[in-house]
């Protein structure tokens, strides 16, 4: 890593379904080093498919220690940091930014009924046309209809509800932000 210790830095964090990846680049876009921490998918059943944020979080944080620790550089280094996300997660938090559940990923299908429904008597296609994005149970809109309607209960007590990228975003600046690749998904 000759030279690497006075080079700019940057660093890529892809949140993905499976595990966080975290790579350090130099400026030349050479990798200098990279890490993963995997984390479980709970699938209890064929539609359900969850996994703990704060799992997710402390991934995050861990993969980018390492990728610090093994390089070697100085924090300041670090030009920027870069972070991607599976979409169509929906995590409902309190108040405090706790999660109250699980997130939801793109991958459970439990919404499946109000994606029909939606489409088929609720003028779906009008949202599909205002907004660009279709309508599927991927869709954090019909994730939030079938919670309210089948967990009425954990809806009222959720302040916001937030993809895992946002939830990351606020545990790390203490701000809720929404980035264009995130927000395209839910029709924004």
């Amino acid at each position: 890593m000759s030279g690497t210790l006075n080079a700019n830095m940057m660093i890529g964090i892809d949140i993905g379904t499976t595990s966080t990846k975290a790579v350090l680049f130099e400026e030349s876009g050479k990798v200098v080093c990279k890490a993963s921490e995997g984390y479980p998918l709970y699938t209890p059943n064929s539609s359900t498919a969850e996994q703990d944020p704060e799992l997710i979080f402390q991934a995050v944080l861990h993969t980018v220690k390492q990728v610090m620790t093994e390089s070697g550089i100085r924090p300041e280094q670090v030009m920027f940091v870069s972070f991607s996300a599976a979409m169509h997660s929906v995590i409902a938090v309190d108040e405090a930014g706790k999660p109250l559940m699980n997130c939801i990923t793109w991958a459970d299908n439990r919404s499946a009924a109000w994606s029909e429904k939606l489409k088929t008597e609720l003028n779906g296609h009008e949202i599909y046309l205002r907004t660009g994005t279709p309508i599927h149970p991927m869709s954090p809109l019909t994730k939030l209809m079938w919670l309210r309607h089948d967990m009425p209960e954990l809806f009222s007590k959720a302040s916001k509800f937030v993809s895992i990228k946002e939830y990351v975003f606020a545990k790390l600046f203490n701000e809720y932000v929404i980035d264009y690749s995130i927000a395209s998904c839910t029709g924004s």
